[in-house]
C-alpha cells in the first residue's frame, strides 16, 4: 500500500467517472504521471471539487496498491493567475504533451519545474510562442532527444547567424542553401539554444521545427489541442 503526502502536482486530464467521481491524470514531481480517483468530488458539497482544476499548483496526498491511486487531500501549492484566450489553449496544448511524451511513473523532476515556469509565464502572457518553444526543447531533453544547436555537425563548426541550416532530430544541423527545404536561419538555432526568441522570422522557423520534430516522435498521432489555435 502505497501512501503520499503532500505532493506537489499538476493535473492534465480529467474524465467523469460514475456518478460522482473523477478520474484525474496528474503529473507530480517525484512519481511522474499517475492516475488518481477523486471520489465525490463531483458533489457540490464536495470540499476538493474546487481546486481539482488543470493549471493550478497543488500539493497532493493519495494512497493505493494497483495502478488507479485514491486522492485522501489537496491543497493549493500557490497562486498561478487563471490562463485565459489563447494562453488557456497553450496550457491545454502543454498538459497534452506530458501527457503523450512521459512514460507513467516515470519522474522527471526538472520537467515538472519547467512545466510549474511555463504555466507561470502563460499566466503573464507576454511571448506565448516563445514560452512553448522552450518547454517543448526541454521536454525533447528530459525524453533524451536533446537538440544540438551550437555547431554544424558535419564540419564541427560554430553556428552563424546569417547562414542557413536543416535540422534533423537525430543528427543535428548541417549547413545548406536558402532555397533548400526546411532551411532555417543560424540566428533561429542560436536564439533557440539560449531561449531568446523575439523576431517574427526567428518565431516562425522555430515553431515549423519543433513541430515537425514532435511530430516525428509522435508517430502520425495528431494532438487535439493544436486544433484550438488558428
Amino acid at each position: 500500500m502505497q501512501r503520499v503526502d503532500q505532493q506537489p502536482c499538476f493535473i492534465l486530464k480529467s474524465q467523469a467517472y460514475k456518478e460522482t467521481s473523477v478520474i484525474h491524470q496528474v503529473f507530480s514531481r517525484d512519481y511522474g504521471v499517475i492516475s488518481l480517483i477523486s471520489k465525490g468530488s463531483r458533489v457540490k458539497k464536495s470540499k476538493h471539487g474546487s481546486l481539482l482544476q488543470a493549471h493550478r499548483a497543488l500539493l497532493v496526498s493519495w494512497v493505493g496498491k494497483g495502478e488507479l491511486k485514491t486522492l485522501t487531500a489537496v491543497e493549493e501549492q500557490c497562486f498561478i493567475e487563471q490562463l485565459k484566450g489563447r494562453a488557456l489553449y497553450c496550457g491545454f496544448y502543454i498538459n497534452e504533451l506530458v501527457l503523450n511524451f512521459l512514460q507513467k511513473h516515470d519522474a522527471h523532476p526538472v520537467l515538472f519545474e519547467g512545466f510549474s515556469d511555463v504555466l507561470s509565464q502563460l499566466s503573464a502572457e507576454g511571448a506565448l510562442e516563445a514560452y512553448l518553444r522552450q518547454f517543448e526543447k526541454l521536454l525533447l531533453a528530459e525524453i533524451g532527444y536533446g537538440l544540438l544547436l551550437d555547431h554544424d555537425v558535419q564540419t564541427q563548426r560554430a553556428i552563424e547567424q546569417h547562414r542557413y541550416y536543416q535540422y534533423s532530430l537525430s543528427y543535428g544541423a548541417t549547413q545548406c542553401q536558402e532555397s533548400d527545404s526546411g532551411a532555417i536561419l543560424g540566428s533561429t538555432l542560436i536564439s533557440l539554444k539560449n531561449n531568446t526568441l523575439s523576431d517574427k522570422l526567428e518565431l516562425k522557423q522555430a515553431k515549423h521545427l519543433m513541430r515537425r520534430l514532435i511530430d516525428a516522435q509522435l508517430g502520425g498521432k495528431g494532438l487535439k489541442s493544436r486544433e484550438l489555435f488558428v
